[in-house]
């Protein structure tokens, strides 16, 4: 069994705050690493894919971070890793789904191909690699609705508040 962690965080731009008050949640944003010292995250910005670090939180003015640690098996693990590999190594194909997020927010399920938000990008990256059962489609996944998933998974080992 490995351990992984699912980081919500809030930044303190407009951005941020108008999901937050749209989407009644805190947590506007969401990462995914490949363990519980979180030396590295990966999401979707309006840069598209990338890594993040706690540094780079601090820096942007991080207001609040919740940390998901969850127990998935071997296997689980190494698909994980290799999928976030593929779009490291493809970076400049991946793009963010602006309109994605827009769709989500109507419980729209849309998708293009190579374009994510960044909760989409973690549940479909649990999803795939089989790591968490999920009852919705990935695209369907703000911040708020993969809380509240998380709260409920059978992998969850531990929930840290403020960790960075």
């Amino acid at each position: 069994m490995k351990t992984i962690a699912i980081v919500l965080s809030r930044f303190t731009d407009p951005v941020s705050r108008l999901v937050s008050l749209l989407n009644g949640c805190n947590f506007t944003h969401v990462s995914l690493a490949l363990d519980t010292d979180m030396d590295a995250m990966y999401s979707f910005t309006f840069k598209g894919f990338t890594k993040e670090s706690a540094a780079k939180f601090k820096r942007h003015g991080v207001e609040q971070v919740k940390c998901y640690q969850l127990r998935i098996s071997d296997g689980a693990y190494q698909q994980l890793k290799q999928r976030i590999a593929r779009f490291e190594t493809h970076r400049e194909d991946y793009r963010y789904s602006l309109l994605g997020v827009i769709c989500c927010f109507l419980h729209i399920p849309y998708h293009a191909e190579k374009k994510y938000f960044c909760s989409q990008f973690v549940a479909e990256s649990l999803q795939a690699a089989r790591a968490v059962y999920l009852r919705k489609r990935p695209a369907r996944y703000l911040p708020g609705n993969l809380m509240r998933e998380l709260n409920a998974s059978l992998q969850l080992a531990r929930v840290q508040y403020h960790p960075l």
